[in-house]
């Protein structure tokens, strides 16, 4: 089955005209399945009260819908994170009488400047028919899993949610809990309520897992081949600050790294400090460990940020 995630910023009723509500918390999934095609739009419930969710929801689409249904500070944070996220690929809808030349200026020389504008909320068939005939772009490579949500369930025991970033997941795989050194049986497989021996990249998957509670698989979690993570509680960063950004860097700071779906609060460790628009290296004393792999991005936040709470992306050093 062929999945296509997007997602949806500022509008659940763009969402819900999309698919059928499901799995809801701080983010909110709605589906729509038709043979062996289906779309899941990931909604940041709780942000902008919270600023994970937005992270979350970005890291889990393939693509981004953002209404703009007003002109203030989250619309804003919304636009920095989408850059500094890299989507090239999403659309503008403009509702509430707001026009194109307002939003023009705020998205040129950002990932999204060549994003179509739309007025309204588009054509909803249209839409998911467009959505529904998209190729998946695979990403080969050692199995991979993001986690976003994991519970018990009668009969199977424990079940989580994700999200498969790379390669194939199969049934009976055994797989690390990262970035614990547990490992896991894949018992089953399920993709839109549909069993199957497997799921490539992109896929939306429900798996039940053997030798684990709910808790030990929970939001954050990776399941991977042994080796293809590194597991560190010290993350030295070339970081490069975003040029919206409000604020200096400096040492001492509480700030919060975001990888895939981890959202780790942590200390900065550095000399002198950095601006907007300017680039250097930092060292996040992470309180728990992250796994990531050498090339992954991290996204660097201050919750106390004034203006836009993300500050900029780096990579290991």
């Amino acid at each position: 089955m062929r999945t296509t995630v997007i997602s949806i910023l500022n509008s659940e009723k763009l969402a819900s005209s999309l698919g059928k509500k499901g799995t809801e918390s701080d983010i909110t999934l709605f589906n729509h399945k038709q043979g062996e095609r289906a779309i899941s739009a990931v909604c940041p419930t709780r942000y902008p009260e919270k600023l994970a969710p937005l992270l979350y929801s970005l890291y889990l689409g393939s693509e981004v819908f953002l209404v703009i249904d007003r002109l203030d500070k989250a619309i804003g944070e919304e636009i920095v994170a989408c850059d500094i996220m890299g989507k090239s690929r999403g659309t503008v809808f403009l509702d509430n009488y707001i026009t194109p030349d307002q939003v023009k200026p705020l998205l040129k020389g950002t990932a999204m400047e060549s994003w179509p504008i739309i007025d309204g909320l588009g054509n909803a068939n249209e839409m998911r028919e467009q959505l529904m005939a998209r190729e998946p772009e695979p990403r080969a490579g050692p199995t991979r899993v993001s986690i976003d949500h994991s519970f018990p369930v009668k009969g199977l025991g424990t079940v989580c949610l994700g999200i498969v970033d790379q390669g194939v997941v199969k049934k009976h795989q055994e797989l690390r809990i990262f970035p614990t050194d547990k490992k896991t049986q894949i018992r089953s497989i399920q993709v839109h309520d549909n069993d199957v021996d497997e799921a490539s990249s992109g896929s939306r998957v429900g798996l039940a897992v053997k030798g684990v509670e709910p808790e030990d698989i929970g939001r954050g979690m990776i399941l991977a081949e042994e080796n293809v993570l590194q597991v560190k509680k010290e993350l030295d960063l070339n970081l490069s600050v975003n040029r919206f950004w409000k604020g200096s860097l400096k040492g001492g700071m509480v700030v919060h790294a975001a990888s895939g779906m981890q959202f780790i609060p942590g200390t900065l460790a550095m000399e002198g400090e950095l601006k907007a628009g300017q680039s250097g290296k930092v060292r996040v004393v992470l309180e728990t460990p992250m796994a990531l792999a050498a090339a992954d991005p991290v996204i660097l936040c201050w919750l106390e940020s004034a203006g836009p709470r993300v500050v900029g992306c780096g990579i290991l050093a």
